[in-house]
C-alpha cells in the first residue's frame, strides 16, 4: 500500500511541477476535520442546470453549453453555436452514452464502460465531477461515511492530495485529486494501469460567477483538450427534452464520429 502511495503521489509531483511542494501524510484526527471542510460547502440535490461555453481546437466557433442532470439518472447536454442553433447533443445513463452531431447527421452511442475505458467511474461520479466535487469511483461522493478509505497528504502552504487506499480502489486505475488550501478540488489525475502512456487530468479554476474545467488527455498517439467555461449551477433547473433520432442520422463509431470535428 505504501509502495502504490508513493508511486501516485511522485506521478502527481511530477505532473504539478511548481505546484505541489514537500507533503506528509495527515492524521486521523485531522483527516476527519479536513473532509467536513471539503464535503461542507456542498447541498443535497435531486436535478441541476449549468450553463456556459465550450473551448476546443479545431472548433470554429465556442458554442454555448446547456448542462441538464437528475442525480444518479442522467446527465443531459446541448450545444448551440451563434447564429446556427443547436450543432449537438449528448447523453449519458448509467449504461450508455449517446451523442449526436446534428450537423453532418451522425451519432455513436456505447455502453458507458467503454466509453469511460480511461476512467474508472460512472455516470454518478461524471455527475459529481461536473459540479466540482471529489467523487471516488466505487466509494461515491467523498463523505465522513468513506473517509477510512482515503488517504491526505498536506503540503506546508496548505495544499492537499487526496488518493484511495489500495484496497479501495478500483483495480487497473491510479487516481487522486489536488486540492487548493480554501479544500477545493483544482486537479484530479488518473493513470490507467493497463495504458502507461495515458495520463487523464481535469483542472478546475474559480471565479466569481462560475468555475472552468479543463481535461486534457494524453498518450503517445493523442492529444486532446477541451476547456467548459460554467456558470455556477442553478438547482432545480429547467429540463429539456431528450435526444429524438430519425432516419437522416447514421450511427458511426467513436473513432469516425471524433474525425467529424
Amino acid at each position: 500500500m505504501i509502495m502504490r502511495t508513493v508511486g501516485i503521489l511522485v506521478a502527481m509531483i511530477l505532473s504539478f511541477v511548481g505546484q505541489i511542494k514537500a507533503q506528509i501524510p495527515v492524521a486521523p484526527d485531522t483527516r476527519q476535520a479536513m473532509v467536513d471542510s471539503i464535503i461542507s460547502p456542498w447541498q443535497p440535490w435531486t436535478k441541476v442546470a449549468v450553463n456556459g461555453k465550450l473551448k476546443m481546437a479545431g472548433l470554429p466557433l465556442s458554442p454555448n453549453v446547456k448542462i441538464f442532470m437528475e442525480c444518479d439518472s442522467s446527465i443531459l447536454i446541448s450545444l448551440r453555436a451563434p447564429f446556427v442553433g443547436e450543432v449537438g447533443r449528448a447523453e449519458i445513463t448509467d449504461s450508455t452514452l449517446l451523442v449526436v452531431n446534428k450537423m453532418k447527421k451522425i451519432y455513436v452511442e456505447e455502453p458507458i464502460r467503454e466509453a469511460l475505458s480511461a476512467y474508472p467511474g460512472g455516470l454518478s461520479d461524471i455527475q459529481n465531477i461536473i459540479l466540482g466535487r471529489i467523487s471516488l469511483p466505487g466509494l461515491g461522493l467523498l463523505s465522513h461515511e468513506v473517509e477510512e478509505e482515503v488517504e491526505l497528504y498536506q503540503a506546508l502552504d496548505g495544499s492537499m492530495s487526496l488518493v484511495v487506499e489500495e484496497a479501495a480502489a478500483i483495480p487497473g486505475f491510479n487516481y487522486g485529486y489536488v486540492i487548493d488550501n480554501e479544500f477545493s478540488p483544482v486537479t484530479l489525475l488518473v493513470l490507467p494501469e493497463r495504458n502507461p502512456d495515458v495520463v487523464v487530468r481535469l483542472d478546475y479554476e474559480y471565479f466569481d460567477k462560475g468555475y472552468d474545467l479543463s481535461l486534457s488527455y494524453k498518450s503517445d498517439t493523442k492529444n486532446f483538450q477541451a476547456t467548459l467555461q460554467l456558470d455556477n449551477p442553478v438547482w432545480d433547473g429547467n429540463p429539456f427534452d431528450r435526444i429524438k433520432l430519425n432516419s437522416k442520422y447514421r450511427k458511426v463509431d467513436l473513432k469516425d464520429f471524433m474525425k467529424s470535428f
